[in-house]
């Protein structure tokens, strides 16, 4: 994305930085200096679409393909103008994060296990 469009649409819709930045629980610091450097974490863009109704095509200008693919179809989803398909991948990406969580916590397990029997 232009970081300008995000201005633009925050003015159109007359939110300030200020309550933009609340909705995303960042200050108003941090998300001007974000917006100031073209630097949003992913997942804060995501955020942003969500809160603005519009989809990261949008977002981002995607219109060319990258590398051959559509960026609306990178996920295997079109989200083209889709907030129920960025809905869908948001709550997927949560499942995988506990998948993710509950791996790691087995991996300390055996890890402990590991350990304690290395002094034995």
């Amino acid at each position: 994305m232009k970081y300008n469009k995000l201005k633009s649409i925050l003015n159109e819709r007359k939110i300030t930085v200020a309550d933009f930045s609340a909705q995303l629980k960042m200050t108003r610091q941090g998300l001007q200096k974000s917006l100031d450097n073209e630097l949003l974490p992913y997942e804060k863009i995501l955020q942003c679409c969500r809160l603005l109704s519009i989809t990261p095509n949008e977002f981002f200008d995607w219109e060319e393909p990258v590398a051959g693919v559509y960026a609306s179809n990178i996920s295997g989803i079109n989200t083209q103008n889709s907030n129920e398909a960025i809905l869908s991948l948001r709550e997927e990406l949560k499942e995988k994060g506990v998948i993710i969580k509950e791996k790691d916590k087995q991996i300390n397990r055996l890890l402990g296990i590991i350990e304690r029997n290395r002094f034995k």
